[in-house]
């Protein structure tokens, strides 16, 4: 292996950016493969781009490994994404035009090392080839900032304090329970983190959004992708929009037919290594998977099928022909009269009832999160719900044990009717596979902000006590129900601090203080008109 260090990479307006290059030590010249990171390319816990330079290397590629602008080596200012479209154009042409590279040159990455490829691609850039994408979003604004219109506030202050304030050592919890969310404590708000001001001063998907978000860009894009995600990735939206639209919109026949999808049971970064190095003992160890030959096999366009995805319950990966689904069946389950869960529609009963009070809100158990506990597994992923579904703001639904396995594998999304005394408020769902001994193992979770119930270019007044329909994305999931399990949905407002506590006020997003925090009577309905029902892409085996 040759390697160099600190070389220089010019963009277009002057700046340098600076990379580490390993290539094989051959006078020949190879294809490369390109990482863009904004969290040092040196770091010795993330392998770059799931690809360490002995396995690059060894598979006749030159890994380049890139410290985006303003990031560690690299000059110029860093804002989140800003800049990926043009510095990504500009590196591709740079490497593809080196010595040592054939002109061929693919993109590899996770998270943010993910958007800075689709960035990338959506240029054209002549010399790109493929690309890798790991666990990384597409609307950049609604499956990443914010979800279901509230704001990702636990995911958002780690990273925005990992961005600005890598060496602070004191726990995240108080800057979490700080209000108003707008003034978070150590965070220099005029300076580096203010690309977190910004966020908060835009909760509506405008220009701003449009502006860095790649959904308006499939067309555009002429490489295909290999996406990788979990389907405890918070980011997992994304990744599964952009196997399905680069496969109907993508900009060039290879686009559109080499594209694959990849989902295992994982969080948020647990995609490392030769395998899974954060694997939950759930899965038993089966979801092992070699990442980085996976992503060699695409590079060399080795014939594999479209999809391949990880069953949970049945514990085995599956592949497919597609995503979702084809042969996938809608079954609509209903919430009932005393907590139950039923295939029918609920006759005529009264609606559930609990108080939400964001001064007590109800607290984020596993799932699909990225916290700073969690940043090594230890609060993400398929954690027992019993304690959450415990409290008095909570409202459980459950079936009875199945007799036979059932299978959900695809979309899921929750139609809940309900009413609150707030003029806007939140209401969340989850999905739980409870287990004969009661543990109940959370699947899915999403959540809606009553104001952006009917889309999220524009805040609409709640009417309080009005009840009005909300759907709620849960995403997705791919899980085996086995004989004696039960369905559960899990209905309250909040899981913090995934989210934002909804102060119940109805005021502009960031500006409440904990003396304006008020509580809200939540009501859902489950009657013939109002039926509540969660609907499961059901796969008959």
């Amino acid at each position: 292996m040759l390697v160099e260090h600190d070389v220089e990479t010019p963009m277009r307006d002057g700046v340098v950016l600076r990379a580490d290059v390993y290539r094989p030590d051959t006078d020949a010249p190879v294809p490369a493969v390109l990482n863009r990171t904004c969290y040092d390319r040196s770091f010795s816990l993330t392998p770059p781009a799931g690809l360490d330079p002995d396995v690059a290397t060894a598979a006749g590629l030159a890994l380049v490994c890139q410290d985006v602008r303003g990031q560690f080596s690299s000059d110029g200012e860093f804002y989140p994404l800003a800049n990926e479209r043009r510095d990504g154009f500009d590196s591709v042409e740079w490497v593809a035009g080196q010595p040592w590279c054939d002109g061929r040159v693919a993109m590899a990455g996770r998270s943010y090392g993910g958007a800075t490829q689709w960035l990338a691609a959506s240029e054209r850039p002549a010399g790109l080839a493929a690309i890798c994408p790991v666990a990384t979003g597409a609307n950049y604004f609604d499956g990443w900032i914010y979800q279901g219109g509230a704001f990702q506030l636990g995911f958002n202050l780690f990273w925005a304090q990992m961005m600005t304030l890598p060496k602070m050592k004191s726990s995240l919890g108080d800057i979490f329970r700080h209000l108003p969310i707008a003034e978070p404590p150590l965070l220099d708000l005029r300076g580096p983190a203010r690309f977190y001001a910004d966020w908060l001063a835009h909760p509506s998907e405008d220009d701003y959004w449009r502006g860095i978000s790649i959904t308006r860009s499939y067309p555009d894009v002429e490489v295909p992708a290999f996406n990788v995600g979990g389907w405890y990735d918070l980011l997992l939206k994304g990744t599964l929009e952009s196997y399905r639209r680069l496969r109907a919109e993508g900009g060039s026949q290879a686009a559109r037919r080499r594209t694959r999808l990849l989902v295992g049971p994982w969080a948020h970064g647990s995609t490392y290594g030769a395998y899974p190095d954060h694997s939950f003992p759930a899965f038993e160890g089966k979801d092992e998977i070699d990442l980085a030959q996976e992503q060699i096999a695409f590079l060399r366009e080795e014939e594999r099928p479209p999809v391949r995805i990880f069953v949970m319950g049945e514990n085995a990966w599956r592949d497919e022909p597609d995503w979702p689904l084809a042969r996938a069946v809608e079954q609509r389950w209903f919430l009932g009269s005393r907590g139950a869960l039923c295939e029918r529609p609920p006759a005529d009963s009264e609606p559930d009832t609990y108080v939400y009070d964001p001064a007590d809100p109800a607290p984020t158990i596993g799932g699909p999160t990225s916290l700073p506990a969690a940043f090594m597994r230890t609060n993400s992923g398929p954690m027992d719900q019993r304690r959450v579904e415990e409290r008095a703001d909570v409202l459980v639904y459950t079936s009875e044990p199945l007799n036979e396995p059932l299978e959900a594998t695809g979309p899921l999304r929750m139609v809940l009717y309900a009413a609150s005394s707030a003029p806007d408020t939140d209401f969340l769902a989850k999905l739980c596979d409870v287990e004969p001994d009661g543990f109940s193992r959370i699947l899915a979770e999403g959540i809606v902000r009553a104001r952006y119930r009917d889309g999220y270019e524009r805040a609409l007044p709640v009417e309080p006590e009005r009840v009005y329909r909300y759907e709620i994305d849960l995403v997705a999931t791919s899980n085996l129900f086995l004989p004696g399990h039960r369905i559960r949905v899990a209905i309250t407002s909040s899981s913090f601090p995934r989210f934002d506590r909804n102060p119940n006020t109805g005021h502009a997003l960031g500006a409440d203080r904990a003396e304006d925090l008020r509580t809200a009577t939540q009501r859902v309905f489950h009657d013939g008109e109002r039926a509540s029902h969660v609907v499961l892409p059901v796969v008959g085996r």
